[in-house]
């Protein structure tokens, strides 16, 4: 059972912060230097100052008491206050997709810590975890959210939260860096409340984004264990703020991560197109255009776009000859995920073909990552690049069924779009040490 519970958030308070605009940012880990850099531009009061403090490009092991500095000032001076009492945060995107504009719904609540009540589907780095780990130390609050979603083919949580917000102004409404809209409610009445505890008591949870910070706040909670602390209420350690989302949301777009090959000894693009064609059927493609509208055209077909240097033709279609090739390339694994496509070309390609392993993955030394297709294949040529491959999205009902059986999909299998803003809401821990 998943148990949510209303929670008295810390917010920016824009007569003092200043335009909520220039306060809020896109999730630490899709945020490089140059757009950290523009965080730090736009105001005193950015929560990049907090979530990804740039005291970690000066000590890449900080214990950021920079970032906890500046939290406990903000809320010193008013920057940030306390909501007078706990509510659910009711959490509406509006975005352009497609040529069309979606409203995804969601909620965000206090959830309690509970691994088998929450399943996850990508694989988690060390390195990552340990940073947000000490950040967490720090600053002893939830900074950001983790994306949950839970199954509600009725769409009983969205009238629940509609009926809880009708006729209430958001009390924040800003955009983000790419022109989207987010809007958040509090919501204190307890009826409300209830019934949304209610609906997701009875629902399985699945992490959609924020992998590492839902292990960094595992670990968190087992090492304040074995210190003696004890957790206060909703808002203890035991409990971790989340933003829950019904996965049949026809607003819940996923984006495909591309994958940019480097350093891989003795390449051979030639070679590479002459070993693909005893897994894959291998069409040559004169333009990217072309390429992209074969791969949307054949999303089912398990088709992968290709470009690589000293190749004869500019971009490749490749297509997988039968998915009997996957189980006795990795028997090991369920139906479920051998048939993903990002599986598919790190088991078949990354590894099999260019000896990319799953240490090299981690150690990021073989692999870049680029969310837009056209961005990817400029990058072929520069910096070392070798190979680009182009995916297409992953189905959010393949994570499911990847998630319930306890599998785990290759870091960055997925990317849901738009992100949740970091500096809307936040949660202060609360214990007894």
């Amino acid at each position: 059972m998943a148990k949510i519970a209303p929670f008295a958030g810390l917010r920016y308070d824009p007569a003092v912060a200043g335009d909520i605009n220039k306060l809020v940012a896109q999730p630490y880990d899709k945020i490089d230097k140059v757009l950290q850099a523009n965080y730090y531009s736009r105001s005193l009061n950015n929560v990049v100052r907090v979530i990804l403090s740039d005291e970690a490009n000066r000590h890449p092991e900080t214990p950021y008491p920079q970032a906890a500095v500046a939290l406990s000032t903000w809320i010193q001076h008013g920057v940030l206050k306390e909501d007078p009492q706990p509510a659910i945060y009711i959490y509406y995107q509006i975005f352009s997709y497609g040529g069309k504009t979606h409203t995804r719904k969601g909620f965000v609540a206090s959830v309690e810590l509970e691994e088998k009540g929450v399943r996850a589907h990508e694989h988690t780095l060390a390195g990552p975890k340990a940073d947000r780990l000490r950040l967490l130390r720090a600053i002893e609050t939830n900074d950001e959210n983790i994306f949950l979603l839970f199954s509600d083919a009725a769409g009983e949580a969205v009238k629940i939260m509609d009926a809880a917000v009708a006729g209430q102004p958001p009390v924040i409404e800003c955009k983000d860096d790419f022109g989207e809209t987010h809007k958040l409610w509090t919501i204190t009445d307890l009826q409300a409340i209830k019934a949304l505890q209610n609906l997701v008591a009875a629902r399985e949870l699945f992490i959609a984004d924020g992998h590492h910070r839902f292990e960094t706040a595992v670990n968190y909670k087992n090492e304040c264990l074995a210190k003696g602390w004890k957790p206060v209420g909703d808002q203890g350690f035991d409990h971790r703020m989340m933003a829950l989302f019904p996965m049949e949301d026809p607003g819940l777009v996923i984006f495909p991560t591309h994958r940019l090959v480097k350093n891989v000894a003795d390449f051979s693009g030639v070679a590479l197109v002459a070993r693909l064609v005893t897994s894959f059927l291998v069409e040559q493609v004169p333009t990217a255009e072309e390429l992209f509208k074969l791969m949307d055209s054949r999303k089912d077909r398990h088709v992968f776009g290709m470009c690589a240097v000293g190749t004869p033709s500019p971009f490749y279609l490749l297509q997988l000859k039968d998915g009997k090739i996957m189980d006795a390339v990795a028997p090991e694994l369920s139906v479920a995920l051998r048939g993903l496509d990002v599986t598919i070309l790190h088991k078949l390609i990354l590894e099999k073909e260019l000896g990319i392993d799953k240490a090299k993955l981690e150690a990021f030394t073989h692999i870049e990552y680029y969310r837009y297709r056209e961005e990817a294949i400029a990058k072929l040529g520069k910096g070392g690049i070798q190979a680009v491959f182009l995916l297409n999205p992953t189905n959010v009902m393949g994570v499911k069924a990847v998630a319930e059986r306890g599998e785990r999909m290759p870091q960055k299998s997925t990317d849901f779009y738009p992100k949740l803003l970091a500096g809307l809401v936040m949660m202060p821990l609360k214990m007894q040490k």
